[in-house]
């Protein structure tokens, strides 16, 4: 088991009185030291057209961490595939695994929300297809000199790529329906739940996709990962006070979006009123030691199961966090979680 920082939305909720700019800068200083103190991987997810700055844009941002760290994987979950040209994403993705000497991972997924379908100008229907299709071109452009691709969305003559990554990048795809669990069977190098699954969760997830393979006699390697939103204190009540307010947010934007609803300045309020004792439930919560405890058993059964590579990335600096305290929480789940686990 390896262990993970983020998903990173990089969101500036009202009481955040930071610059983007600002924002960006502390971001990349928490990614230098997560790989100073032990994190295996950093995270990031996707969004447009937020009013609060939901990052619209990942693979600048994984070109920046590529240049300020050495070790650390890099990857997306997810970048909401049908809004990105498969070309441009291919060619934007080699460069930032060059600058990162192959350490980028690409998580792919569908979007949901349709204030974003209809600002890119995409259809929703069928998006699902779209996808595998841009799978289809991603790996074509990644491992072939000259190619073309005829499609349902894309209609490729004598494409290429250049300059290729090193190797053909992981890609692992996201989802929460049977179909999606099937696609990433099939198509992907990796999968994971969303961000809001728990422990257990996590694991019973990880069972059915494997059984998928298994029924589907796929062979070859396969990874699993999962993002745990993740409070520490000296209990659960003071760990869940350390990471409410930006999960709250993050929630509260989502249920927004999915209402219809564009401005999300009062996302946190919205979800303390609608839905925080579901939020709270589905977070792990308390000291140190409590984690490792609970974290100890999901790390073994996913481990039994065959995966050729898993992760755990936790969601410890929630956004709107001051750098400081952020740093201070990197610090002390490196030390007093991901050692003894590791241990």
């Amino acid at each position: 088991m390896k262990f993970g920082l983020g998903q990173f939305t990089l969101q500036r909720p009202p009481w955040d009185t930071r610059s983007f700019s600002e924002i960006y800068s502390d971001f990349l200083r928490l990614a230098e030291l997560a790989e100073e103190v032990g994190f295996d991987s950093i995270w990031f997810a996707e969004h447009h057209g937020a009013s609060d700055g939901y990052n619209p844009s990942l693979l600048p941002m994984m070109s920046a961490v590529a240049a300020r760290t050495e070790r650390l994987e890099i990857g997306t979950g997810v970048i909401l595939a049908p809004f990105h040209n498969p070309i441009r994403l291919a060619e934007d993705a080699a460069v930032v695994d060059l600058i990162s000497n192959s350490r980028v991972t690409i998580g792919l997924g569908l979007g949901w929300a349709d204030h974003e379908y209809k600002m890119f100008g995409v259809e929703k229907k069928a998006r699902g297809k779209r996808l595998e299709e841009i799978v289809d071109i991603l790996r074509l452009a990644w491992s072939q000199e000259r190619f073309g691709f005829h499609g349902r969305f894309y209609d490729l003559d004598d494409a290429s790529v250049e300059p290729k990554p090193q190797r053909p990048i992981p890609i692992f795809l996201g989802g929460n329906e049977d179909k999606a669990l099937q696609r990433a069977a099939m198509m992907a190098d990796g999968h994971f739940p969303p961000s809001t699954t728990g422990p257990q969760s996590g694991v019973e997830r990880a069972k059915k996709i494997m059984d998928i393979r298994n029924s589907l006699a796929i062979e070859g390697p396969f990874r699993y990962g999962m993002f745990l939103p993740i409070g520490l204190g000296a209990d659960a009540d003071d760990a869940w006070e350390s990471i409410k307010g930006g999960l709250m947010h993050v929630q509260g934007a989502y249920a927004l979006w999915a209402m219809g609803v564009k401005d999300v300045a009062n996302a946190s309020e919205f979800a303390a009123t609608n839905f925080e004792p579901t939020v709270r439930e589905r977070a792990l919560l308390g000291t140190p030691e409590q984690i490792v405890d609970a974290l100890r058993p999901a790390i073994t059964e996913i481990d039994s199961l065959g995966f050729s590579d898993t992760f755990i990335s936790a969601i410890i600096a929630t956004v709107g966090m001051p750098f400081d305290v952020a740093a201070d929480r990197v610090r002390t789940y490196a030390e007093r979680v991901i050692k003894p686990l590791r241990g």
